[in-house]
């Protein structure tokens, strides 16, 4: 292969490791390497290896893993991989292979940023080892040209497919802030569309807002309507399994321009304040251009502010997901129980003990045989807590209560098998409990950031919360998120799933309880 056609690049995308059967697992992207470009066309095949775990696809629901693909001109350390476009959409179209492993497919949705791997056929559970998956992309939509030296780099996220279908918001006024029918009928809302729902003050029989007087909220039976354009969860869409770990944010912020970087460094004063270990986060950064790094690849990233969030959905392609769509992946389509969690009861109980005297992506729960659960402060034991006062108290890595012989109830997982939405770190969501929120139609981010001077590194979709009042800055503040789900440092009460004490409270922090993940809508049939 010549320099004319591109050279070889090794990348691994860092997948969150962790021992079951039943919820897909070990993630790994190895062997990218980059082919012969079509200069004609403006196209250059991408090939790599996909593996993972235990995946599945069931009558109501499967895995995947989503990929997207960047080109850089540095071979080394990836700076400023713009993410390129797919040649072809739809189900298994031109120019894409699932490789050699048996019963995959490839969906590539509308707007070609990425490509879906996943499970073809219902009753598959097992392990997915494919080499030779192709990706065709057009290297001119990320900027290169017929005689740019390029590499190639492939970023893997977990995802668990949400189908469409309808679903119940709020649990009969037994959570905090709770949604019901009306003053006199605390019945949860049943949605059952996408079209505008009307929040009245009805007195039963409605769609009645409750609110918990967080600034700027909408007060109990406030009347206003949210929009047909807002994702209220009904429909299909795709939702990151895990929350996004250390790994994967190093990655991403390793990839991004120098400027970029500054603003997404968690480490610096307006994040952990440190380069040393705190409440479990390992993350450190220096240098110019700024590199990080981190000691625990798997483990769930926390001082994530709104805006670094937007930043690395933005970037992976992806969007941020609404508290109702919080909701339907949480319970699904069964009728909700009282202050249930999200795993359909009010059984909790949080760990203690961490297998092991090293956290390596292995690591499970020890005690109590019962935990499911990460929160009320506890100071753990066994792990990485020899190391440290700043390894005893913080996030663990996703999918940790999930072994050989979970249920939904110990594994902690959803209805639909997202993991770790009780507990852990705190869910960042795009509130209905403001005028603000309301504002979002789900736009997915394109891959690329704003490059304004001073806000280099911000998301740009001008409908997510947070969008600056000169839109070209990007996402810059957080007026119409909210949080869910709770954290380690959380109450249980905080943790149940209809609890909507956080659901409009706003902020531009970046605390150690604060995580994310990201969805993204599916656009197929």
């Amino acid at each position: 292969m010549t320099e004319h056609f591109g050279k070889i690049l090794m990348a691994v995308a860092l997948g969150i490791l962790f021992s079951t059967p039943s919820y897909a697992n070990n993630l790994s992207v190895t062997n990218v390497t980059i082919g012969t470009r079509d200069p004609g066309a403006k196209t250059v095949v991408v090939t790599f290896n996909v593996s993972w775990q235990n995946s599945w696809r069931n009558k109501i629901n499967y895995d995947a893993a989503w990929l997207t693909v960047r080109l850089n001109n540095a071979q080394v350390t990836p700076t400023d991989a713009i993410l390129c476009q797919v040649t072809a959409t739809g189900l298994n179209p031109a120019g894409t292979s699932s490789g050699n492993g048996s019963n995959l497919q490839i969906y590539v949705p509308q707007d070609a940023t990425g490509a879906f791997l996943q499970p073809a056929s219902t009753g598959f559970i097992g392990n997915v080892n494919s080499q030779n998956v192709q990706l065709t992309v057009n290297y001119q939509s990320c900027g290169f040209s017929d005689t740019d030296q390029i590499y190639a780099n492939v970023f893997g996220v977990e995802m668990v497919f949400i189908p469409q279908g309808s679903f119940y918001a709020g649990d009969y006024n037994t959570s905090t802030a709770s949604l019901n029918s009306g003053s006199a009928d605390t019945t949860p809302w049943n949605i059952t569309s996408e079209n505008p729902i009307p929040v009245t003050n009805a007195t039963s029989a409605g769609f009645q807002y409750v609110s918990n007087g967080n600034p700027g909220e909408f007060a109990t039976a406030a009347t206003f309507t949210i929009p047909a354009a807002f994702p209220k969860g009904y429909n299909a869409f795709y939702a990151m399994k895990y929350g996004i770990n250390e790994g994967q944010w190093v990655q991403f912020i390793n990839s991004l321009p120098a400027a970029a970087r500054l603003n997404r460094d968690l480490a610096d004063t307006n994040h952990k304040n440190s380069q040393n270990v705190i409440y479990r986060n390992t993350i450190s950064c220096s240098g110019t251009p700024l590199l990080c790094s981190t000691q625990k690849p798997s483990r769930a990233v926390s001082y994530l502010s709104w805006m670094d969030l937007a930043a690395f959905l933005a970037w992976d392609a992806l969007r941020p997901m609404t508290e109702l769509e919080f909701e339907k992946m949480s319970r699904g389509p069964l009728v909700p129980n009282a202050g249930e969690y999200v795993w359909g009861n009010q059984t909790i109980a949080a760990a203690t003990t961490i297998s092991g005297t090293t956290e390596d992506g292995t690591e499970t729960i020890t005690a109590p045989t019962n935990a499911n659960a990460n929160f009320s402060n506890t100071t753990f034991t066994g792990g990485d807590t020899s190391l440290g006062a700043g390894y005893n108290q913080g996030p663990l890595r996703g999918g940790i209560f999930a072994v050989s012989n979970s249920t939904r109830m110990t594994s902690g997982a959803s209805y639909y098998g997202v993991m770790d939405l009780s507990g852990n770190l705190k869910e960042h969501v795009v509130t209905i409990g403001n005028p603000s929120g309301l504002l979002f139609v789900g736009s997915e981010g394109n891959g690329v950031l704003n490059s304004t001077t001073g806000y280099a590194g911000n998301a740009d979709n001008t409908d997510w919360p947070g969008i600056d009042a000169q839109p070209q800055n990007g996402v810059d503040g957080a007026t119409g998120s909210g949080f869910r789900g709770g954290s380690w440092a959380d109450s249980a009460n905080y943790l149940r799933t209809s609890d909507r004490t956080e659901a409009a409270l706003m902020s531009t922090a970046a605390l150690n309880t604060f995580g994310g993940r990201g969805v993204r809508t599916y656009d197929g049939n």
